[in-house]
């Protein structure tokens, strides 16, 4: 089954897209659904991938081609909204890069939306589609952790530890809402919640140390740096649990990776992109540590190991990762429906965007907010 496709943007997150996407018949033995390359939708109107059968420069020109039944938004942050609320009211399938919306109360709007329409939707929260997360929020949900007591996340990259890079939408809080901690923050807030729970409040600190860049490329001129570069959350969560989630665009380590760990009465869980297959579990009463396959509970779970690629075709935990949350909205679309739960819809991308939003309340007004 051949579903048409059209992607608006042509960045290197809509590249990260295509790439998934052009490889599914290699990956994958079994595919049913596949998509159909129809549309590219970019500012210049230039067919940038050769794979699309038309260009536009005109998003309508994809919504009103009936043969194309999904698009993908992969644009900067300050034009979610109103390109994802055309695909919605024009009830097309809709795929959409994160957050949903540079306010709340548009991502809200889009999520209302979404609801209340026919259409399959899904952000690209991919980090629910690592195996280790899976395995561990089977672990967590069956009770094998005990009492959640406390964790510790970290996301940290160095894109913009130099100096010398100048400003972009993403550097500009107009464009895109914030900084570090949208960029990375969602994606970690996401995962407290599809682990652990809902929050219930959050006390926030951001910092910026590169106070000025260049305005552009010509590096002639300076002006004021405008998003945080480092973000760190102090959460406590509805069932009782607290910890901290700290995110970071200057880091000057050798590697960018994630690197969660989960405190329970019986144990700890231990989630690391460095070895993103599995989780280690520490059991506290027998002093074990096991790290490895897990017994799958859960039908998401059972699910999930037919959706990710496998390690004959690896193509790195981050690839991987998108092309089993694009291969999950695929199969949901071929559906009609939301088949699981777990899945990143615009509601939950609202949901985990409100905590983002509640922690820059917080750092603005220096004080501990409840997430209501």
């Amino acid at each position: 089954m051949e579903i048409g496709y059209g992607i608006v943007g042509t960045g290197m997150i809509a590249k990260t897209h295509i790439i998934a996407l052009k490889t599914l018949n290699l990956v994958y033995d079994n595919l049913e659904v596949k998509p159909k390359f129809n549309w590219v939708c970019t500012r210049s109107k230039e067919n940038k991938f050769e794979d699309f059968k038309y260009s536009t420069k005109d998003i309508e020109d994809i919504i009103n081609d009936s043969n194309t039944k999904i698009i993908d938004i992969c644009t900067p942050n300050f034009m979610h909204y109103d390109q994802g609320k055309k695909v919605i009211l024009a009830d097309k399938n809709l795929y959409m890069e994160k957050p949903s919306a540079k306010d709340i109360n548009d991502a809200k709007e889009l999520a209302e939306l979404s609801e209340k329409s026919k259409i399959v939707n899904q952000t690209a929260l991919m980090f629910r589609f690592i195996p280790a997360v899976v395995l561990a929020k089977d672990y967590i949900d069956e009770g094998n952790l005990g009492e959640i007591l406390n964790f510790r996340i970290k996301y940290f990259h160095k894109s913009y530890l130099n100096s010398e890079r100048p400003m972009s939408w993403r550097l500009e809080k107009e464009a895109s809402g914030g900084g570090a901690l949208v960029d990375l923050g969602i994606h970690m807030v996401d995962l407290v919640r599809f682990l652990m729970g809902e929050v219930k409040d959050v006390h926030a600190k951001t910092s910026i140390h590169v106070k000025e860049r260049y305005k552009d490329s010509s590096k002639k001129e300076k002006v004021k740096s405008e998003v945080d570069e480092w973000a760190l959350l102090d959460l406590n969560l509805i069932n009782g649990g607290y910890g901290t989630l700290e995110v970071s665009r200057i880091s000057s380590d050798l590697d960018e990776d994630v690197s969660i760990e989960i405190y329970g009465t019986k144990g700890k869980v231990e989630i690391s992109t460095k070895n993103p297959n599995y989780p280690e579990i520490f059991l506290h009463e027998k002093g074990i540590l096991i790290k490895g396959e897990l017994e799958r509970k859960s039908e998401f779970s059972k699910y999930h190991k037919t959706i990710y690629p496998s390690s004959r075709v690896d193509l790195g935990w981050f690839m991987n990762a998108h092309m089993a949350s694009l291969v999950n909205f695929l199969l949901n679309v071929q559906e009609g429906k939301i088949v699981y739960k777990e899945t990143p819809t615009l509601m939950e991308a609202y949901k985990s965007q409100k905590i983002i939003d509640m922690a820059y309340k917080s750092e603005n007004e220096g004080r501990r907010i409840n997430i209501d």
